[in-house]
């Protein structure tokens, strides 16, 4: 299928070399090139005139007669022919296109034509050069054309100015003795220049930044029979280019049979874009060349024995490639793209009978390594297969077959061409796509001009900068402060929790030694510590991390610790350095799994958290999160989850918090190993300890308790305390529906253990550490907060109110007091009081409380309120309460257009689009389906209908 290419009249636009014609100014700047012919050599004893044709991207540049020179060669240039065109480079997708093709130029002798006027007419009339009626006898040898391809890339890209000299090729091979040498060849000087607009500047520097891809089809293999003329062999892929899709359909036409003496790793290829117009002459200028041991060949193909001469006659070759700009956009697009799918590729053989239809993904990982911009691949070939090319290529079949196709489902059997497909019965090729029972495989090469990803090299420091450095530093009158390993204690703490959760998932790629780390830190750490390296801070990272009476029965063993722990620091330090971001985005389903939680949804949570399990059966935090869940409706199915949770990961500290305080509920002594296993692994997360000693205090041993804050203290004392980052915040993990209780410095560490455990579930223990607080600090608002959230989380409702409204009658009107009871109110049916507590509270910071006092507003307050909202803490839930708003204020009913007012199909309009974006939050919000389906027009409420029913099965 030849691609498409739209070529507008303000994007590209010609100027002839002989009548330059005055052109209307375009409403958009426009760029220009220049091409000028400065010569043109002969090398024959009389110069004679030639007729010189220059065409780019199907654009007639120059068509005009010349005379050559001769043998001699002069050292003064002058024009004796000029093109320009036109083209505006804020048309990426047509820029994309450029990469794609040479500047084409073909001369023609005029001696011995000069009374052959049809002839001279028909050339100069711009037809294909297969249209030239050739004779290649002596006495017809002036009339050949000869022809080159000029790469021009560089002038569209970064280059103003490009000089070369080229050598014209006849365009159809001679016979032998009628053969020129090299050097008496006709040789063209050719000037391009580039004139850009300055208002253009904003696009010249995206240009700039932009690479290219080559896709070269070199052949394919091993095909089911023979090569005949009968059939058509069409090659097609995707490229990458810039429009809405990212990418578009290219295909390469005319398989050929593999010529004589062709060798398939050094070989020139040639322009696609030019073969299928027709053109004869569409070498480039690159040779190919590459080792057979360099091809990426994953699935073993024996390549020297099907690259063998018998096999030639079962190989169909293309040798020619298509190329593509690769914008900013478009690289990190295809990116992302090749760390998912492989790249489409199929090639269809068709006559008129039947047709043969094959893919093959192309595994293009290596290229995201870093310093990667070539790979070969030998890839085999499978029977096209729309659901495989789905999931391993994330798109549809690229180009359909008309007739019916064979695959290796088709019962009947096929009509064979050729001798070779009648050998073989239906049974075995359907088995297989190659001739001998394997499958064929296709070769291609892909090329990046520079590499997706760079590698990181940092600079070397020698030791003559290091004492330099010192010696500057130590003559410093900065009193520095030092906590005993030649770091304050905050950075070295930060040191090691950076190493904890790097240690997984850092690469090792082009990282660096430990120089640079060293310059960095060189204000707070002396000579002899950098001499030393980093060995204490890895024996204490050993110490934090692992259970090391385990390790020091061997000093082997323990040294090897060291040295893993010494390597994480290391890394750590390149990635402080280099500035990575571990901040990873959150996948569609968990999020709208955990604002469905967050919202007191519970069943359409529990929906997305097994849809998200389902696909990432390995990912332990998924199974705890669903348990987390499932605490509020079946105790014994959240216990299954956990169970499988801390299968997958034994050592995480939430998963095994979570265990901890199930079993508690069943018998406080099976619940025991957990929280020594906590405090093992853990021993400076002050927040577990302290929901330890509630723990030992619920078992009544008191001593063990007092003791456990004894250390809890000594912690804080030497800042030493170490928490990890569990963010309570709206759409995280440990985020939940009511108003966050303030927790202020110097308020009791129990309050901080009994909200962190009111969100994980475990309600016993949060009780206890309550009651804790209360003892500590007194009475307080936070007291009666929590104390209010332990009933109503157990159910008991009205204890719940009773305490929010007595912690109200105490400290005044506080919001978080308010809303929780509100809600509480909500629950018991009260919706007047609710309302009113809600009027009370003022504001409230939660996205399920905002929504919930949305109904005391007023019209236009309620929608201001609900638009922050959106912004703030998007979610399905908040789009369909816009939804719901636009509806009820316009009064908006069910049916078409008809007899509407303007206000009525404004909200229809408004309440499409925030469903449309609720529905981009969480695909299974069955109500966003509902009214979609509702609101559209009713020729469209089938399909929509269709795709609730799908997803809702």
């Amino acid at each position: 299928m030849k691609v498409q290419k739209k070529r507008s009249e303000v994007s590209v636009s010609t100027t002839k070399s002989c009548t330059q014609v005055k052109e209307d100014i375009p409403t958009v700047p426009l760029d220009q090139i220049t091409v000028k012919i400065l010569k043109l050599r002969s090398f024959e004893e009389i110069p004679s005139l030639f007729h010189i044709k220059v065409v780019f991207f199907d654009q007639l540049l120059i068509n005009a007669t010349i005379e050559a020179i001769g043998a001699r060669e002069t050292m003064i240039d002058k024009v004796i022919a000029q093109g320009t065109f036109n083209y505006d480079p804020s048309d990426y997708e047509k820029m994309c296109l450029f990469a794609n093709y040479p500047l084409t130029v073909s001369i023609q002798s005029l001696r011995n034509v000069e009374n052959d006027k049809s002839f001279i007419d028909h050339y100069a009339s711009g037809h294909s050069l297969d249209d030239v009626n050739l004779n290649t006898s002596v006495s017809s040898i002036s009339h050949e054309v000869s022809c080159c391809n000029v790469d021009i890339l560089p002038i569209f890209v970064d280059k103003k100015n490009i000089r070369f000299k080229k050598r014209m090729e006849p365009i159809k091979e001679l016979p032998l003795l009628e053969r020129k040498s090299w050097e008496t060849l006709p040789l063209v000087t050719i000037e391009i220049s580039a004139t850009r607009d300055q208002e253009n500047v904003l696009h010249h520097k995206i240009l700039k930044q932009a690479n290219f891809m080559q896709l070269t089809l070199i052949a394919s293999h091993n095909m089911p029979f023979t090569y005949d003329n009968e059939h058509s062999y069409t090659a097609v892929t995707k490229m990458p280019i810039s429009n809405e899709l990212n990418s578009s359909i290219f295909t390469f036409h005319n398989g050929y049979r593999k010529p004589k003496r062709f060798n398939f790793s050094n070989f020139i290829p040639n322009w696609e874009s030019l073969r299928a117009e027709g053109n004869c002459f569409s070498k480039t200028d690159i040779k190919l060349f590459y080792n057979y041991a360099d091809i990426q060949n994953e699935d073993e193909v024996n390549l020297t024995h099907y690259l063998k001469n018998q096999f030639s006659a079962h190989t169909v070759t293309w040798a020619s490639f298509h190329r593509t700009l690769l914008l900013q956009n478009l690289q990190e697009w295809f990116f992302k793209h090749l760390r998912q799918y492989s790249w489409p590729f199929e090639i269809h053989i068709s006559n008129d009978r039947e047709s043969y239809d094959f893919a093959a993904p192309l595994n293009l990982f290596k290229l995201l390594y870093p310093g990667e911009t070539t790979v070969v691949l030998a890839v085999p070939l499978q029977w096209t297969n729309a659901d495989l090319i789905l999931e391993k290529c994330g798109c549809d079949v690229l180009l359909s077959s008309n007739e019916k196709v064979l695959t290796p489902g088709t019962a009947q059997k096929a009509n064979r061409v050729t001798a070779d497909v009648n050998a073989h019965s239906s049974a075995e090729l359907m088995q297989s796509t190659g001739s001998d029972g394997t499958n064929a495989f296709v070769m291609v090469e892909v090329k990046l001009w520079k590499p997706l990803r760079k590698i990181v090299i940092l600079p070397s420091i020698s030791n003559k900068e290091i004492n330099a450095m010192l010696e500057k530093m130590e003559e410093g009158p900065d009193k520095r402060e030092c906590g005993g390993r030649g770091q304050l204690d905050r950075n070295w703490q930060s040191t090691i929790i950076t190493a904890a959760n790097s240690l997984r998932r850092v690469p090792y790629y082009g990282m660096t030694e430990i120089c640079a780390f060293n310059r960095q830190l060189s204000e707070t750490r002396t000579r002899a510590e950098i001499a030393t390296s980093f060995w204490q801070e890895a024996a204490v990272y050993v110490n934090n991390n692992f259970v090391v009476k385990d390790y020091l029965a061997s000093a082997i063993e323990l040294e090897e610790m060291l040295m893993m722990a010494h390597v994480a620091l290391l890394r750590v330090a390149c990635d402080t350095l280099v500035g990575v971001e571990n901040r990873l985005e959150l996948e569609s389903t968990l999020r709208a799994a955990r604002q469905a939680r967050q919202m007191q949804d519970p069943e359409h949570a529990i929906t997305l958290f097994l849809q998200a399990v389902s696909q990432k059966p390995l990912d332990a935090n998924l199974w705890r999160e669903l348990s987390i869940s499932l605490m509020d409706i079946n105790k014994n199915w959240a216990n299954v989850c956990i169970n499988k949770s801390i299968q997958l990961n034994p050592r995480d500290p939430i998963t095994l918090l979570c265990k901890g305080s199930m079993l508690l509920e069943e018998d406080h002594e099976l619940a025991e190993p957990f929280f020594e296993a906590i405090l093992s692994f853990y021993p400076y997360w002050s927040t577990v300890w302290v929901i330890a000693s509630a723990y030992y205090i619920k078992r009544g041993l008191f001593e063990v308790s007092d003791k456990i804050m004894e250390i809890v203290k000594k912690i804080f004392a030497e800042a030493l305390n170490e928490e990890p980052y569990f963010p309570r915040a709206w759409d995280r993990e440990f985020g939940d529906w009511w108003d966050n209780t303030p927790l202020l410095p110097g308020m009791s560490r129990y309050y901080d253990a009994a909200d962190f455990l009111l969100r994980i579930r475990a309600i016993s223990l949060a009780e206890v550490c309550t009651a804790r607080g209360l003892i500590e600090a007194k009475e307080s608002a936070a007291y009666f907060h929590l104390l209010a959230l332990c009933c109503r989380l157990k159910g008991n409702i009205m204890e719940a109110l009773c305490h929010t409204q007595q912690g109200i009658e105490r400290y005044g009107e506080i919001n978080y007091l308010r809303s929780l009871e509100a809600e509480c109110y909500y629950k018991l049916g009260k919706r007047t009081d609710a309302i009113a507590s809600f009027d009370k509270a003022g504001c409230c910071i939660g996205a399920y409380s905002i929504l919930l006092s949305i109904s005391c507003k007023e019209a236009q307050r309620a929608r201001s309120t609900l638009i922050d909202l959106v912004r703030r803490q998007p979610s399905a839930y908040t789009w369909m309460a816009l939804a719901d708003d636009w509806i009820t204020r316009a009064a908006v009913g069910e049916g078409g257009d008809g007899g509407q007012t303007q206000e009525q199909i404004t909200g229809r309009a408004c309440a499409t689009a925030c469903v449309v974006q609720a529905l981009k939050w969480d695909r299974r919000a069955g109500h966003a389906w509902a009214l979609l389906a509702k609101l559209v027009e009713s020729k469209t409420q089938r399909q929509h209908c269709n795709r609730m029913a799908e997803i809702f099965s």
